[in-house]
């Protein structure tokens, strides 16, 4: 039986059922598609779900309804995956983003990435606002210290550490109309025995497709106005105007400036981005290329081209899920030197990270480390120079980096359970570690309509001597010990009849996690996890093991249980 995206199949009969809240579904796993999937790829895993699912296939009243349930998601997900614009909101931000906000992100961003960290701040705006009166404060307290005199090689030339400077900043930011937004910043600072600071008051605006910022800066020798207005111009461009105007109170003069920017996606890995800088000091023009990977950055490379300072900027990300943590490793070469640098950034507890960097400058042979704590919207920066001669560097490297570090190591191996007690005190992970009573529910009931298919599937595969799924379990991966491979633990679930229902012609693919697949659940949050089947193929008994995160290919030779017997 053929089935068109118009009968009633597929159609939108049941429209008025909807999900009683917007939660993170895998709209991939549902289909069981990968995330490069075309559009004739979703529409057949569509239609062949459709078969499995429709309402009109069950009699009994709960069975329609629990079908009725999967149809609804089945819908969304076809609806979402094969419109480019909600397919691309959706890849960047999850069902949260398929609202008026994350549409209104992708008017002014084409990059992932961007749009990513704008809807993460809205989103916090808006928790913040319900709180605390729609005002958005946020808050940066910086500290700058020296030891680089302990570290010289004459003791009559060593000092005790210093304290250079101290920064504060605040800033609160206030919606007053839906298209409207008004913010105040200060800052003071003091160093080497003088204090600075400055304010500044911003407005935004929302004007049809254009988006407007207005700042007016105070500090103690100058006055400023920026203006900020950016607009898309094509499907992926957007080009960004921003004049600024300057009166320096120390030359009683005023200082214009402009900078001119366009930005364009050149593919879905990959935006560029030129920006001219035109002042009566100096120009400048720069060219910035942005490699994505997983909707994050994954590298950054940029040109600068000016009179003053021309300089290429290369930056590279390692990221690691399991961990939430990023490392950052860039290097600046410029007209009077060169200037790498390493940023390691992870996740603390639910609220707050924790980063540390190293910092150097050749051919000045600077060194110094940085350490940031960012708890909700406050962060605290610790910033420590380690080195400031030549002829102390290899003496500061050793005993301000290589010793501390390697003394760390060596402290977590030796008191590991403290440490990994410690850790846990920063986390909260009570309600991921709880089994979502609903979806186990849930997925029995999809089990269960999935039985019958299974059932044909399985005797249709026998008479052509196929696949054939004879066990299958999903859940917790034990990776402790000296084991060279994993086991499963003792938080598992039966999937064979969700497997087996899955079969077509005698192959077996699934691209996505695994958790959101019809008929899966979550048997172990927090833990990592791992799929384990045993099936027949051709007569011969076959197994295999993926981890959760990889996709399984059945049959595949590879897992042909071989027979020692002669």
């Amino acid at each position: 039986m053929s089935i068109s995206s118009g009968s009633s199949m597929c159609g939108d009969e049941d429209g008025d059922l909807l999900l009683d809240e917007e939660e993170e579904i895998d709209f991939y796993a549902i289909l069981n598609v990968p995330k490069d999937a075309t559009d004739d790829e979703i529409i057949k895993a569509y239609r062949k779900r459709c078969l499995m699912f429709h309402p009109d296939r069950f009699t009994d009243n709960d069975e329609k309804k629990d079908a009725e349930r999967v149809f609804v998601k089945l819908r969304r997900a076809h609806e979402v995956l094969l419109d480019p614009k909600q397919r691309a909101i959706y890849d960047a931000l999850g069902v949260q983003g398929l609202d008026t906000q994350g549409w209104e992100l992708v008017s002014r961003s084409a990059n992932p990435e961007n749009i990513r960290k704008e809807y993460e701040f809205l989103q916090r705006l808006k928790e913040r606002e319900l709180m605390l009166q729609r005002v958005h404060p946020t808050s940066t307290f910086m500290i700058k210290t020296t030891v680089a005199g302990m570290f010289q090689e004459n003791e009559e030339d060593r000092y005790p550490p210093q304290l250079l400077g101290i920064s504060l900043s605040q800033s609160v930011d206030c919606a007053f109309t839906g298209v409207d937004r008004f913010g105040l910043s200060g800052r003071v600072k003091t160093g080497n025995g003088r204090g600075d600071g400055s304010v500044s008051a911003v407005w935004k605006r929302v004007a049809g497709n254009v988006n407007l910022e207005n700042t007016v800066s105070l500090s103690a020798d100058s006055v400023s106005l920026t203006c900020r207005a950016a607009r898309n111009v094509f499907t992926r461009a957007a080009v960004i105007v921003q004049p600024q105007l300057q009166y320096n109170m120390l030359h009683e003069a005023f200082i214009p400036s402009i900078a001119l920017i366009y930005s364009m996606k050149l593919h879905p890995r990959w935006q560029g981005s030129i920006v001219l800088n035109i002042s009566p000091i100096a120009n400048a023009l720069t060219t910035t290329m942005v490699h994505t990977e997983n909707n994050h950055a994954k590298a950054v490379g940029s040109l600068t081209l000016s009179p003053v300072n021309s300089n290429v900027r290369l930056v590279y990300f390692i990221r690691k899920p399991e961990n939430d943590a990023v490392t950052e490793m860039s290097v600046q070469m410029t007209t009077y030197g060169i200037n790498p640098a390493i940023i390691m950034d992870r996740r603390l507890s639910r609220y707050s990270r924790l980063s540390c960097s190293f910092h150097f400058s050749f051919p000045s042979c600077l060194l110094y480390t940085k350490f940031k704590l960012k708890a909700g919207q406050s962060t605290f920066d610790w910033q420590i120079v380690l080195c400031d001669d030549k002829e102390a560097l290899s003496r500061s490297v050793l005993y301000g980096v290589a010793i501390p570090y390697f003394t760390f190591q060596l402290a977590k191996m030796i008191f590991r359970p403290w440490w990994e007690r410690f850790k846990m005190m920063f986390e909260d992970n009570s309600r991921e570690q709880e089994v979502d009573v609903a979806k186990k529910e849930e997925a029995a009931n999809i089990v269960n309509l999935m039985r019958a298919t299974a059932e044909r599937i399985k005797r249709d595969e026998e008479s052509k001597n196929g696949v054939i799924i004879e066990s299958a379990r999903y859940g917790q991966c034990d990776i402790s010990g000296t084991r060279a491979y994993p086991l499963a633990g003792e938080r598992t679930i039966d999937v064979t009849v969700p497997l087996q229902a899955m079969v077509n012609d005698s192959q077996l693919r699934v691209y996505t996690v695994k958790s959101q697949l019809p008929g899966f659940y979550d048997p172990c949050p927090g833990d990592p996890k791992m799929l384990t089947v045993r099936y027949f193929f051709r007569g011969e008994e076959h197994s295999c093991t993926v981890a959760d995160e990889m996709p399984l290919m059945i049959p595949l030779r590879a897992h042909r249980l071989t027979n020692e017997k002669t």
